[in-house]
């Protein structure tokens, strides 16, 4: 058996905070993309294994508590990215871990990513992304907060000529993004989301989640300098939609057709980018 599972890199966002894990997540909205983690079980003892490298994530054992595991089999994941570059990385292995050690428990798909979510919330890894995830499809709008079952989200058509390209400037994780950027992520994440509900499109997602991170503060004013020299030509012709930063993680939206030239040019000012398709597609069992 084999889970696949898209990644996700949100645009913008805010926080809500319930009495329970349950009920708490994020608003906001992003991209799922492809190539997806693809995940299998293995006899090894390493519970989570990505790209031939054992990881240790509390994120994991949270969620073996949580739904009373025990005798589990470890997973085997096969990964463009790593943990801790704002890919959501985190929750699609442990809804990949979960999957694939509660399907043979009488249990939906719902209440496996109920846990998954939960143990993110519980550990700060995450608010939205298992959602995003469980649903994908392209830009996921998150409509309201939890797991699905729970919570809820809405998709906005993308056109199949678009590409996503990242760079990866550091690493930062979310507990840490949201103990440094936090009262200002969910002051202007508000704003930025009313303003998105108004205008569900591509094109403002780009233009919003530029502007988010901009006034967070996760995309520098020399960074933005920087960026808007290197791509103007690019998107006075309309071959980049736009960028932003989410944590350490830049993200541009792209027009394959010129993607050799764009990232010739990010390479030249910024480091070596990831190029990505929009997944038309959520959490798949095989």
């Amino acid at each position: 058996m084999r889970v696949l599972i898209p990644l996700h890199i949100t645009g913008f966002w805010y926080v809500v905070k319930s009495y329970s894990p349950v009920f708490t997540g994020s608003l906001g909205a992003g991209l799922t993309l492809d190539p997806p983690i693809i995940a299998e079980a293995s006899e090894g003892s390493c519970k989570l294994t990505i790209n031939n490298t054992c990881i240790e994530t509390p994120v994991i054992s949270t969620a073996e508590r949580i739904a009373n595991l025990e005798l589990t089999k470890g997973i085997n994941v096969k990964s463009k990215v790593m943990l801790g570059n704002g890919y959501g990385l985190s929750a699609a292995t442990t809804l990949s871990y979960l999957t694939l050690n509660m399907l043979d428990k009488d249990v939906t798909l719902n209440h496996i990513s109920t846990i998954a979510h939960v143990a993110e919330v519980l550990n700060e890894t995450g608010y939205g992304d298992v959602i995003a995830e469980f649903y994908g499809n392209g830009l996921v709008l998150r409509t309201s907060p939890g797991p699905p079952g729970i919570g809820s989200v809405d998709l906005i058509p993308i056109k199949n000529s678009l590409k996503v390209i990242t760079v990866p400037l550091g690493n930062l994780t979310t507990k840490e993004m949201m103990s440094k950027y936090g009262s200002l992520i969910n002051t202007v994440g508000i704003d930025i989301y009313r303003k998105f509900v108004e205008e569900p499109s591509i094109e403002s997602f780009a233009e919003l989640s530029h502007e988010f991170s901009l006034r967070v503060g996760m995309l520098s004013k020399d960074l933005n300098v920087l960026l808007g020299n290197t791509l103007t030509n690019f998107i006075r012709n309309g071959s980049v939609l736009g960028y932003y930063v989410k944590k350490r993680l830049l993200t541009v939206i792209a027009e394959s057709d010129y993607l050799h030239d764009i990232t010739t040019a990010l390479t030249k000012t910024v480091g070596k980018p990831k190029i990505f398709n929009i997944a038309r597609h959520g959490l798949i069992v095989m």
